[in-house]
């Protein structure tokens, strides 16, 4: 994963602009407090964070078919077992659990898709001398 594009900052959840600066302000993807608390600007390039009211709402729209991807094939899986008790007493309430799980690092990494989509990485505050 190379430093200037937006894979790299949304896999890292850095600035998209610098890719200096952390997008929230506690780092990391599984977190349990402040979890989708993030700074008001980027602490190395000033970037805005916040870039209108109820922007990152419009996230809820990319992790809608993420989770459509997931859901999609569990439930044919469900519905194709043959001995269906198993799937609604063993791995129903499995794949529950792994839903919460990955409801966190799911918001954050919907958020860094959702700002990479609108601010582009500036090769001037990476390398200056150039």
């Amino acid at each position: 994963m190379k430093k200037g594009t937006k894979l790299y900052s949304i896999l890292n959840l850095k600035c998209p602009r610098c890719q200096e600066g952390d997008l929230f302000i506690n780092k990391g993807w599984i977190v349990f407090k402040q979890m989708l608390d993030m700074p008001k600007k980027c602490p190395s390039c000033s970037q805005s964070y916040r870039i209108e009211p109820g922007y990152y709402t419009a996230a809820l729209w990319i992790s809608y078919p993420i989770v459509l991807i997931v859901f999609i094939p569990l439930i044919f899986l469900g519905f194709s077992l043959k001995n269906l008790s198993m799937f609604f007493t063993i791995l129903y309430p499995g794949i529950v659990i792994l839903c919460f799980l990955f409801q966190i690092p799911l918001m954050r990494f919907t958020r860094a898709i959702l700002i990479n989509m609108n601010v582009d990485f500036d090769q001037h505050l990476y390398n200056p001398k150039q």
